[in-house]
């Protein structure tokens, strides 16, 4: 049987060459090194007029079609070379542009942009080219020991930062209102961070954590009565020890339930909250368990006290103030139903609601109790006042030393918190 030879065609299909693969054929070949037919042979490429197509699509170089050619160019590098010089002309310009803009702004603004901004700057390029520092740095008339010892200050920084929130947020928790400037005082108070005003102004606002105050009012007051009115007693007075002044107001309350009415007694000196009592009524004999609570609380029997409170029907009822003059307490009233008669009293109740959340809405009135209770307890043991030097209301009573601080010389005759 005669043999026959049976050769099979080998098609080999079309080399796929990546995105990749082709950006860096035409880097290399632009860099003038290699010419077109060098890289095919190097990298096996094949077809004659493949590199030619990705460098007209990826290349940076001019590169014409064939019938447009005309008379090649001997030399590829002198090509390559008048391309960079004119990526170094036009480099130079720009540096000279933001030159002259860093230079007009910072005589506009009086600012040094250099000098604040630089090590962020270096930090940020040295993040993608770690081994060119010294040059970043000399660029910018920084030593590079002085870059270095910016960043180890700068970790410092960033971990007394992280400190500052944290126990911030910690106080938060119990205070969730708490104003900055207290906030500053028990931070340095209870750790050894001792950060100053501004930087944690900075560092709250940056984080998210500074208190927008709430402006909400809403009037309890008839004074429209027939019943006695009892003159002021606490215009012009000089605070000087606590259980001199008391100062008694009521504040409402919004539930699901109705409305709900928080009586509240405020020793005006420390800025205890000697009293309270919520309910569902602002009758005489709910303002009256208030008045209860704080005359079961109170420290120095024997001294003089004034009650002073606004002309409500509550406070001016024979039931109320029979039960002041069988403890020989002076009453007091405002004159002309001005708030800032009894400032103080209305200053506690916009601590109450602004800080503790007391101006929300809850779901009940024992809900509301709840809240009351804890935010009166806390605010009396660890809320610091501005007025107390930083005392707590707390604190602030068991002494008559500390002169209370007036910020504002219209109010001087009621010292405010």
């Amino acid at each position: 049987m005669e043999k026959h030879d049976v050769r099979v065609k080998v098609i080999t299909p079309p080399t796929q060459y990546s995105e990749a693969f082709k950006r860096a054929v035409v880097a290399e070949l632009e860099k003038g090194i290699l010419n077109k037919d060098q890289i095919r042979t190097k990298y096996g490429i094949r077809g004659k007029s493949i590199v030619l197509e990705w460098c007209r699509k990826y290349g940076k170089l001019p590169y014409v079609k064939s019938f447009n050619i005309g008379r090649p160019m001997k030399d590829p590098q002198k090509q390559r070379i008048k391309e960079l010089e004119k990526q170094l002309e036009d480099a130079r310009l720009k540096v000279l542009a933001y030159e002259k803009l860093i230079s007009i702004t910072e005589k506009e603004e009086g600012i040094s942009i250099l000098k604040k901004g630089r090590s962020q700057t270096i930090n940020e390029l040295a993040k993608t080219y770690p081994r060119r520092v010294s040059m970043f740095c000399e660029l910018f008339g920084f030593s590079k020991q002085a870059y270095y010892k910016h960043q180890t200050s700068k970790k410092v920084s960033d971990l007394k930062r992280l400190d500052t929130k944290k126990l911030a947020l910690v106080l938060r928790k119990q205070m969730p209102r708490l104003g900055t400037r207290k906030l500053q005082y028990l931070l340095n108070l209870r750790s050894d961070i001792n950060i100053g005003r501004d930087k944690l102004f900075s560092i709250l606002r940056e984080e998210g954590l500074l208190i927008n105050r709430k402006r909400k009012y809403t009037v309890t007051t008839n004074s429209k009565h027939w019943l006695r009115k009892h003159p002021n007693l606490a215009k012009g007075i000089c605070l000087k020890r606590p259980e001199q002044l008391w100062v008694a107001d009521i504040t409402y309350i919004d539930t699901l339930d109705g409305n709900a009415y928080l009586h509240l007694i405020t020793d005006a000196y420390s800025k205890k909250i000697m009293g309270y009592e919520l309910c569902d009524n602002m009758e005489a004999s709910s303002t009256l368990k208030a008045l209860e609570m704080a005359l079961n609380k109170r420290k120095y029997k024997t001294s003089e006290l004034i009650h002073h409170s606004d002309r409500g029907l509550q406070y001016c009822s024979k039931l109320y103030t029979d039960r002041l003059k069988e403890n020989n307490i002076f009453i007091s009233m405002t004159e002309n139903g001005d708030p800032y008669e009894n400032a103080i009293a209305e200053r506690v109740n916009g601590i109450l609601k602004d800080e503790f959340s007391l101006s929300d809405k809850f779901e009940s009135i024992m809900q509301a109790k709840k809240l009351a209770r804890q935010s009166i307890e806390i605010y009396n043991k660890l809320r610091p006042h501005l007025s107390c030097s930083m005392l707590t209301p707390t604190q602030m009573h068991q002494q008559d030393k500390v002169k209370l601080t007036s910020f504002k010389k219209k109010f001087r005759h009621l010292e405010n918190t």
